[in-house]
């Protein structure tokens, strides 16, 4: 499938969920929510927005990945649609070139391994993960793939500068304390494109927050949702081109309802 048959929209600052306002960009529950949301939900949501009010929220490291067991690790994105023929994926094999070396970022169990392979484009593909029991499972379903320890924050020990035509980083910048950080560093090491899916997609947040938490997997897990214009402003700083394409497939994304994949495109010389 090309890019242009890929359902979705480029999007600027004012992304919004379907059903949420500019003030309040949220949609707590109903038919389209993941999950029904617990007794306790808008509190934990206004627990988040209070914490980014006051620049209390957490910063410590939570890699809690490799507790995960095996059976769980092998499934959990081959399930309900986020396999291969996920939306996000499909956008993704659109952007790789027949010869591109590729970083996929927070491999996992090797899911975009797999996509990029059924298409052809997986022939300098490396994946990094900063779970083992993750990669055990990604050298276990898919030999061929080049499959290592890794810190998303620390590319840049790994490898050399602008050393992959494209690095992906897909659905790890709202488990980290902070977006900033991997960001840059993705973006060091890329040649052609750094490319980040979000499946909480980053939106105009209320009072000029930076980001919240909205406490889907407190406290084992991170799930933040960042601020659009903040991502843009680090950008521009920088130099760089992007493009924002937004609701391309469907999020598990807990007891938020309408919540779709929105995917960054970064390039230091505009590629579309």
């Amino acid at each position: 499938m090309s890019q242009a048959q890929i359902p979705s929209r480029r999007g600027g600052d004012g992304f919004i969920p379907q059903g949420a306002s500019r003030r309040w960009p949220f949609v707590i529950g109903g038919s389209q929510a993941y999950c029904p949301p617990p007794w306790n939900a808008h509190l934990l949501l206004w627990r988040g927005l209070f914490e980014a009010l006051i620049g209390r929220q957490p910063s410590e490291p939570r890699e809690n990945w490799r507790t995960l067991s095996r059976p769980l690790l092998a499934t959990l994105m081959h399930k309900e649609g986020a396999g291969q023929e996920h939306p996000s994926r499909i956008f993704i094999a659109s952007l790789v070139g027949a010869q591109d070396s590729v970083l996929d970022v927070g491999c996992g169990a090797g899911a975009t391994y797999e996509t990029l392979a059924a298409a052809g484009r997986a022939s300098h593909y490396t994946g990094i993960d900063s779970s083992e029991p993750s990669l055990e499972v990604a050298r276990e379903l898919y030999p061929a793939g080049d499959f290592r320890a890794g810190q998303a924050t620390a590319l840049l020990a790994q490898f050399e500068p602008a050393s992959f035509d494209l690095v992906l980083v897909r659905h790890v910048l709202e488990h980290l304390p902070d977006f900033e950080l991997a960001m840059e560093q993705a973006i060091a090491v890329a040649r052609r494109l750094a490319v980040f899916v979000f499946f909480l997609a980053p939106r105009k947040l209320p009072l000029g927050i930076r980001k919240v938490d909205p406490g889907f997997n407190r406290p084992a897990f991170y799930t933040y949702i960042y601020s659009r214009p903040v991502i843009n402003r680090c950008l521009t700083r920088s130099g760089l081109q992007w493009q924002w394409h937004d609701e391309i497939g469907v999020s598990r994304a807990g007891w938020f309802a309408n919540e779709t994949n929105s995917v960054l495109v970064v390039s230091r010389s505009e590629p579309w």
